[in-house]
């Protein structure tokens, strides 16, 4: 261990010596004879490089004084710190206050003991230690937040990255599985409603689902066999992370490719295209023990409306039919399977149920049972889900003289009120505000409904004048606007108003060129959705080639901009018969799930890779 190092400044040897051997062999022991020598010894390169520990100061000297000295190593921020004991044959207090309002430390009086001075050297040389290590603690903890500053920068712009890679990975996996259709027809009378809530806790997380109808199968004639059928699915990856959603995107493109791949005379069943999907993953490897994931996946068949179900590990779906609601599958029922890429070889089961008009199917994450967990320490069983389901469908039949209630309701409904008993907001994005998720999981239902597509109110105008047939939209609008009320409906002068002129008044002007012998059909109902149709006599028009009007050169044009007006303010939108049949819905709830529903169903089909 090195000696601490003693500066002696006075000017008579004699003091130096009896210093020098008061301190020594403990202290490598320097010396200067005046002021100014001791001043250019201190500020020295060398001297600054490796300054002495402590300094014993004459204060009478000639020329330059200890006072004088001391003032200047204060000042100077390179030896401010070095402790100056003063060397004094004087003992007057005013001295020594001014010798300490200078910055010493310490005061030895003329003649010393050389027991005092080690001792009053030690002393301070002590202190200066302890000092020296609180301020390289001091230093080292500045260091050390100055560090996490950085780190915290850092981390924060990682995190920022990290979004920026979630939303990328989320827009990739809507391109694999796109929005579910609202309605897919199944039959000349029938068409299967699905609409979707999803809230993720976090940024984005790991519940994804797909709808996607697959056409009918041909024979080796090429002749058709049945009418196609309709898959669904909704799987619960573990973890949140950016990770997490990247396995929805391996799972869904393998999904999808089982779904679609084989020979194009058969289509596999659903638990042979599950059982094929848990060996793909499996075999892949890329899966961690934890990375497992619930599914529940049902087929509904067009002509049939035969539903066959696989769960593998996933909460049970309601089944409500008329006012009863039903659990399936049944605990360790046909259809009940262990979740998926937890181990391979395993055969799954299905299982099956006939469906008729007016069924709905319910099926949600355990985010939804699990709501009450955080704050009410419980968790809602299946059959306490069953039980509030059974009371918002009793009460609306009652309220509404026995009519069904729509399937898309019942899901609003019970998401409010599994929020309300677990004290959490749960609510999905609308136009007003976003989506708000303050439970501790991600909350999905996704609901269908067999509905009549064929329960239409209608009438049939022959308008005379243009006066005549403004007067008939605005006395529709205003049955229809009184009922949209009732039922709900968002907005019904900006959408239905807006939508019912432009139609309309298309139809009769562009379609039968006011023709008073030409009729104007229009078809209405209630569902899940409004559904209108609106059909005209007229030779039709290309709608598939219609000039954008809000293009510079197409601006100051009149075609175009009815069009787009209805394509604007309604959900969905479908022209028949060559331009002369147009059907549009619109949703209660706006802003639900995307504003843009004319994409809902066109996917890149990334599973479908051409073979060189």
């Amino acid at each position: 261990m090195n000696k601490p190092t003693v500066l002696i400044v006075d000017d008579v040897p004699a003091n130096i010596r009896m210093l020098e051997i008061a301190l020594e062999p403990d202290y490598v022991i320097s010396a200067c004879t005046d002021g100014a020598e001791a001043i250019e010894f201190l500020t020295s390169a060398k001297t600054l490089s490796e300054p002495p520990d402590l300094i014993l100061l004459d204060i009478v000297m000639p020329g330059m004084n200890g006072y004088e000295v001391c003032q200047k190593l204060k000042q100077n921020p390179r030896t401010r710190n070095i402790p100056v004991i003063f060397i004094t044959a004087r003992n007057e207090e005013e001295e020594e206050t001014r010798g300490f309002d200078l910055g010493a430390v310490d005061y030895i009086i003329k003649p010393f003991s050389p027991a005092i001075v080690r001792a009053r050297v030690g002393t301070h040389l002590d202190l200066k230690r302890h000092r020296d290590h609180l301020e390289e603690l001091n230093r080292l903890l500045k260091q050390e937040i100055t560090e996490r500053k950085k780190s915290e920068a850092a981390l924060r712009h990682l995190l920022k990255k990290q979004d920026m890679n979630i939303d990328l990975a989320k827009k990739l996996l809507l391109l694999v599985n796109s929005m579910p259709p609202r309605h897919v027809r199944l039959s000349a009378d029938l068409l299967l409603f699905a609409d979707v809530v999803s809230i993720p806790c976090y940024a984005e997380g790991g519940d994804h689902y797909f709808v996607r109808t697959l056409p009918p199968v041909r024979d080796t004639e090429h002749r058709t066999q049945g009418a196609g059928k309709t898959v669904i699915s909704l799987k619960d990856q573990s973890g949140h992370e950016v990770g997490c959603v990247l396995r929805c995107i391996i799972t869904d493109l393998l999904h999808n490719a089982l779904l679609c791949a084989g020979d194009p005379e058969v289509i596999l069943s659903a638990e042979k295209v599950l059982t094929r999907l848990n060996d793909s993953i499996c075999n892949l490897e890329i899966f961690d023990r934890e990375d497992f994931l619930t599914s529940l996946t049902a087929e509904i068949d067009h002509e049939t409306l035969v539903m066959r179900y696989v769960s593998n590990g996933h909460p049970p779906f309601l089944l409500i039919s008329g006012r009863e609601v039903a659990i399936l599958p049944e605990t360790g029922g046909a259809g009940t399977n262990i979740p998926i890429a937890v181990t391979g070889g395993v055969c799954y089961s299905a299982g099956t149920y006939q469906l008729a008009e007016g069924d709905r199917l319910i099926f949600y994450t355990d985010g939804l049972t699990e709501m009450p967990l955080k704050n009410r320490k419980k968790l809602m069983t299946s059959d306490d889900l069953r039980e509030m389901t059974e009371d918002i469908v009793s009460r609306h039949s009652d309220a509404e003289g026995g009519l069904p209630m729509p399937v898309s309701d019942i899901m609003n409904e019970i998401l409010k009120s599994v929020a309300d008993v677990s004290g959490e907001t749960v609510t999905p994005r609308t136009y007003k505000r976003q989506s708000e998720n303050t439970s501790a999981d991600d909350v999905t239902l996704l609901c269908l409904e067999i509905e009549n597509r064929n329960h239409f109110c209608e009438e049939v105008w022959k308008p005379e004048n243009s006066d005549d047939i403004a007067g008939k939209i605005i006395e529709l609008y205003e049955r229809l606007e009184t009922e949209w009320e009732c039922r709900g409906y968002e907005s019904p002068n900006t959408r239905l108003r807006t939508v019912m002129e432009e139609a309309l008044l298309n139809a009769w002007v562009h379609g039968n060129r006011q023709d008073p012998e030409k009729s104007v059909t229009i078809r209405w109902r209630f569902g899940n959705d409004f559904h209108l149709e609106i059909t005209d006599e007229g030779r039709g028009f290309d709608y598939q080639n219609l000039p954008d009007p809000t293009s510079d050169r197409n601006r100051t044009r009149s075609s175009g901009r009815g069009i787009f007006i209805i394509r604007y303010f309604s959900d969905t939108l479908c022209w028949k018969k060559r331009g002369s049949h147009l059907t549009v819905s619109f949703r209660k709830y706006l802003g639900r799930t995307y504003s843009n529903d004319q994409q809902t169903g066109k996917i890149v089909e990334l599973w479908k890779v051409c073979k060189s």
